[in-house]
């Protein structure tokens, strides 16, 4: 909702940095507990990229017809994500890769990362920013799935983090922390939003291939920082949250698309309070876990698993 928002210096400043962290992070987490099993993954994750895409595609059409007054014509295809979507079909890829980077060799796995860097640095050589099965922002995320994976069995991350110095640790990252905000403060004028999107090519004259090298680096530290103060502690409302997170993200975007076609548009959206007020309650009411319940009936059978008697 930000987005909306981003016109004055001080919250595009704020759009940049969480937008330099929030989604390699999500992708990290996605990772970490992500599994060698395609078949049961996808058996979830396909018919929810196949439902909610044509849920937008209707969702579109019936708004739009509203608001011009007669039935308007919808481009509906599968292979370019609707929005938000694209992470789903960015899992899909992912859990098709995944047999083929699952290793234990730290040497391997060191290789696999750069290797997907190289991918990441050469899909923005690309032209072509139309979208296509999302696979600009597929290979822009990879590094960090593959890092959220290889994370589980004890990684730079968690040793640096919480096992190792963990006091040193949070009062480096503190320190840390300020200082990647206040370089965007002194650079956001001259930075652009685009930088951490993953779509745009080098070609568009927005930014070079060390410059996501840049926005890879800065996403890393963020993912050190968040990991370091995270609490350990169980905290009912977070892990709630945490663990319907799926619903939370699938459904807002429905929630915001409908709000942007009432009369409130311009209440809502050129309102910074309003905007707050919303992401909270979208957060809290769509992590209910009715949602996650609904979301997990969409689903096509399984049964690759069961012991035969």
């Amino acid at each position: 909702m930000i987005s909306t928002f981003a016109d004055t210096p001080e919250v595009d400043v704020i759009y940049k940095i969480i937008f330099s962290f929030h989604m390699p992070a999500f992708i990290f987490v996605s990772g970490y507990f992500a599994k060698v099993e395609p078949k049961k993954i996808l058996s979830r994750i396909f018919p929810l990229y196949i439902v909610f895409q044509l849920l937008r595609f209707l969702l579109d059409f019936i708004l739009d017809s509203i608001m011009w007054g007669h039935p308007v014509k919808i481009d509906m295809q599968f292979f370019t994500p609707r929005w938000t979507l694209w992470y789903l079909m960015a899992m899909i890829i992912y859990q098709l890769l995944l047999p083929v980077f699952d290793t234990k060799n730290k040497r391997h796995r060191v290789a696999y990362l750069l290797l997907s860097m190289v991918l990441g640095i050469v899909i923005g050589y690309n032209p072509d920013t139309e979208n296509f099965m999302a696979m600009s922002r597929i290979m822009n995320f990879l590094p960090f799935f593959l890092a959220g994976y290889y994370e589980k069995d004890g990684g730079f991350f968690l040793h640096y983090g919480k096992r190792r110095n963990p006091k040193e640790a949070k009062i480096a990252t503190m320190f840390l922390a300020v200082g990647i905000i206040a370089g965007f403060i002194w650079i956001s004028r001259v930075s652009t939003r685009k930088l951490f999107w993953g779509t745009e090519s080098f070609n568009g004259g927005v930014y070079t291939w060390y410059t996501r090298i840049l926005a890879w680096i800065i996403a890393f530290l963020w993912i050190w920082i968040l990991i370091v103060w995270v609490p350990t502690k169980r905290l009912p409302v977070i892990e709630t949250i945490g663990k319907n997170t799926l619903s939370i993200y699938l459904l807002h975007t429905i929630v915001i698309l409908i709000l942007m076609y009432t009369p409130f548009n311009d209440l809502i959206f050129n309102k910074i309070g309003w905007q707050l007020l919303i992401s909270v309650g979208l957060t809290l009411g769509l992590s209910w876990n009715g949602f996650e319940w609904l979301l997990r009936k969409i689903a096509i059978p399984y049964y690759g698993n069961r012991k035969s008697k």
